[in-house]
């Protein structure tokens, strides 16, 4: 990796993962009336960026997962975390919100471990 991206905590432009392993349907378009505004219009225009959602998980917790946005389905959302290297399947219906990166930066921490989204007890 190019050492100017790591000592400024950034990344390198991103490039498509390969399919090993996974396999999501073609991208829908959401191009109809019903759906230019929603949430899924958004996040498909977006596919790409380096993104941190949060979910909510009952009635008072907040999870959040991050990765580039690699898909957007009816329901569901896929997250690459290049990390990793995983696809996380996240619920659309769940999102509450969702941030935006700019190109080549991420957060301070990782929320896709299961540590750092639940409460210790």
């Amino acid at each position: 990796m190019d050492q100017n991206f790591q000592s400024q905590n950034r990344f390198p432009p991103y490039t498509p993962p390969s399919q090993d392993g996974f396999t999501a349907p073609p991208q829908q378009n959401f191009n109809s009336p019903d759906l230019v505004g929603s949430v899924q219009k958004v996040l498909t225009e977006n596919i790409g960026q380096y993104v941190v959602m949060e979910f909510l998980v009952g009635s008072d917790t907040i999870v959040r997962k991050q990765g580039i946005l690699y898909f957007v389905g009816t329901s569901y959302v896929v997250l690459f975390d290049d990390v990793i290297g995983n696809y996380i399947v996240c619920d659309l219906y769940s999102i509450k919100f969702t941030y935006f990166y700019y190109p080549g930066q991420r957060p301070g921490q990782n929320f896709n471990s299961l540590s750092s989204n639940f409460p210790q007890s």
